[in-house]
């Protein structure tokens, strides 16, 4: 939301001597996608966790299913954040509810079926693109400014805009693969209780796959003039899941030794929604332009400053919020609509 929204690298060439680059070569490695993997890992595991106890309908889920996808409407459009993806989980969320019931080795090999699937469309779409497509045109890039720095309905208009043309393309499938090969993972390691056996070697195995790889591709896209290639992206999903399972690996690792260090995540965990739909809306006013209006004038290291700032203030409203009540805001909104009856606490 801080910059042009349709780029997935900095606009200059690529140096590491540039303060963008720099925080993308970090982001690279580390970051991207790994958060959303880990995320729809957590979306698959409660789909398991919904349907224990009694009184629990595939009916029930797909309600909760409709009421996320309005979350991710009004995300996508009022909110102002047109990467939204819960839309996206709305939908793969009735692909594997098929896959309730089935095996962990079962899920498992439905979910690296999906992932690989990913794999070969995106490598597939990399390869259609033509070369000056990876970059904003100059007058794309000063329509954008001129709507983000405009007024409330400047910003409406045009990201609204942009969510239907990206909700509405049919290289939406590849994002409706990819989240519903992650649930389906998530599932499998949840089912097979590898998450609690296999902690230290789940942090070793997925990090010894997706670091390699990750700097391999970071290296071939310098080469490449800051763009992707039909290998990194034929390899992207692997690293990701890689990196994704390296990290929940050294989460569950340091879990038992460092839970009051966790305590403010695990309460952010308990508003996810909230805090994601509150992300937008303070993205939304401090850079657009009825707002702080700082859309396009920071840099790499000055994003990540803000964002940081946006999850300190997230933490401590949660800690503060569940000093007086049970659930989040959007959580007991979420399952006044699931359940139809309005939630106590």
């Amino acid at each position: 939301m801080a910059g042009p929204v349709g780029m997935e690298r900095p606009m200059a060439a690529p140096s590491l001597a540039d303060p963008d680059w720099q925080v993308w070569t970090i982001a690279q490695l580390f970051v991207f996608g790994t958060m959303r993997g880990l995320f729809s890992m957590l979306f698959g595991i409660g789909l398991l966790l919904f349907f224990e106890g009694s009184g629990k309908s595939d009916g029930l889920y797909l309600r909760r299913l409709a009421m996320l996808f309005l979350f991710g409407v009004a995300n996508g459009t009022v909110l102002l954040w047109p990467g939204d993806i819960l839309t996206t989980y709305a939908i793969a969320g009735i692909a594997v509810l098929a896959f309730r019931d089935r095996s962990p080795h079962r899920l498992l090999v439905a979910g690296l079926v999906a992932i690989g699937l990913m794999s070969v469309l995106m490598t597939i779409e990399i390869g259609l693109m033509p070369a000056d497509q990876f970059l904003y045109s100059p007058e794309t890039l000063a329509t954008e400014a001129a709507a983000r720095h405009g007024s409330y309905a400047d910003n409406l208009a045009y990201l609204s805009h942009v969510t239907a043309k990206w909700t509405l393309d049919i290289a939406s499938i590849l994002w409706i693969a990819e989240s519903a090969g992650f649930m389906l993972v998530g599932m499998a390691l949840w089912r097979g209780d590898w998450m609690e056996g296999a902690r230290p070697r789940m942090l070793i195995a997925g990090y010894a796959i997706g670091l390699p790889l990750r700097i391999a591709q970071a290296i071939a896209i310098f080469g490449n003039d800051g763009n992707p290639t039909g290998w990194t992206a034929m390899v992207d999903q692997v690293a990701r899941l890689g990196m994704t399972l390296g990290h929940a690996g050294l989460v569950l690792t340091l879990w038992p030794h460092a839970r009051n260090a966790f305590a403010p995540l695990a309460r952010m965990g308990r508003m996810a929604l909230t805090l994601y739909l509150g992300q937008s809306a303070l993205a939304a006013v401090i850079f657009s332009g009825f707002g702080l209006g700082l859309w396009g004038r920071l840099n790499g290291w000055g994003e990540w400053g803000v964002a940081a700032l946006i999850l300190v203030a997230e933490a401590l409203f949660a800690t503060f919020w569940f000093t007086r009540f049970r659930y989040g805001p959007m959580e007991w909104l979420w399952r006044w609509g699931t359940y139809g009856r309005r939630p106590t606490g």
